[in-house]
């Protein structure tokens, strides 16, 4: 799940919603089945193999340090107090999280974790490069020295992904325009088609990236056979992102904080660390008042219960989202055996297309 908006509490998006990336940690409804898989990942709902979160400071200090933060863990996110007691307390303006199914042969190490972070950039990856531990060899050779030195694990098809992106930036080093990110990332797929087809692999691989450098955010929803489903993707959009309350909530709130202020204990003790995640736990939502998009969420799974809010990420395409633009545009395909640049014009779509495109809420398996 990536956020993008207005700063505001990780919380909100992270521990809060009624179907946050938490509950998706041990209840998620949109994993992609495959028979070739163990059954707890070919056919199950949970994702414990580890979690991370990556962030970017307020905008006043990320102007001297743009560089990202990232938490990661292999503990379940279900179950990690550290993860609950830091999203209540920061606030970003843009905000990654991830929940892990290891694949077989990929071990449960925080080094595998997601997001993976360098420089300015923050990684992350759902689903799976076919053939990985075949072809890693070949994969890693293509990378120049400096795009080498970055690969956090070579045990995981997602880092080494990371490791070719930054290798196919002209500078991995500074931030580039949406164009730029953009054709890197399809160098990406394009590289690891390419190199597959030349070792003979034939499997299916599920290629869900999503990239920032905490301005411009890319994501591709992308299988590697055309007739295949890929992993699911969603976006929503809109002009705020707000929890929704309910008129006996009010009161019951009010309540409580006399409750708790009449109290001779402080108030985290009067409910906890992890009691205040779940008491705050509700059903948030978009609102449409303004004419612009000023928050954008991409995810695996719908993350409010309104469906409206969320549109498919059509197979094979890629996402490209403009912090400082705010427009929302969907690029041209990603060919399975190659790429190719966006039509003409691509990059001056309005937030308008955008928001009146119709609205779909289609399930399909996977998920992060």
């Amino acid at each position: 799940m990536a956020y993008v908006g207005p700063e505001i509490l990780v919380a909100d998006v992270v521990l809060y919603p009624s179907r946050s990336i938490i509950k998706q940690s041990y209840e998620a409804r949109e994993r992609r089945n495959d028979s070739t898989l163990p059954f707890h990942l070919g056919y199950g709902n949970l994702n414990g193999d580890g979690f991370g979160i990556g962030w970017y400071s307020s905008s006043q200090v990320i102007r001297s340090d743009p560089c990202p933060c990232t938490f990661t863990s292999v503990t379940p996110a279900w179950n990690n107090d550290n993860l609950n007691r830091l999203a209540q307390k920061l606030s970003s303006g843009l905000i990654f999280a991830h929940v892990r199914a290891a694949y077989p042969g990929m071990p449960v190490s925080e080094q595998n974790c997601h997001p993976f972070a360098h420089g300015n950039y923050l990684f992350m990856h759902n689903g799976v490069v076919a053939g990985f531990l075949d072809i890693r060899r070949q994969l890693t050779a293509v990378m120049k020295d400096e795009a080498y030195n970055t690969v956090q694990s070579f045990h995981s098809d997602s880092a080494v992904s990371f490791g070719l992106f930054l290798h196919h930036l002209p500078d991995m080093n500074r931030r580039h325009s949406p164009e730029v990110m953009l054709r890197a990332v399809q160098a990406t797929v394009s590289t690891i088609t390419r190199v597959q087809r030349e070792n003979g692999i034939k499997g299916l691989s599920l290629l869900n990236f999503v990239v920032t450098d905490g301005v411009t955010m890319v994501a591709t929803r992308y299988a590697s056979d055309p007739e295949a489903i890929p992993a699911s993707l969603y976006y929503a959009e809109g002009y705020s992102y707000e929890k929704k309350e309910k008129e006996n909530e009010v009161s019951s709130a009010v309540l409580a904080s006399r409750t708790i202020h009449s109290s001779s204990q402080p108030a985290e003790s009067a409910t906890g660390i992890r009691g205040g995640a779940v008491t705050g736990e509700g059903d948030y939502g978009l609102s449409y008042a303004g004419a612009e998009t000023r928050v954008c969420f991409v995810a695996s799974e719908p993350v409010t219960g309104c469906a409206s809010d969320w549109n498919v990420v059509e197979a094979n395409t890629a996402l490209v989202i403009s912090k400082d633009q705010r427009w929302v545009s969907i690029s041209s395909p990603l060919p399975a055996l190659g790429f190719r640049l966006p039509a003409p014009g691509f990059f001056h779509a309005s937030p308008s297309d955008a928001l009146t495109r119709a609205t779909r809420f289609a399930r399909s398996p996977g998920g992060f």
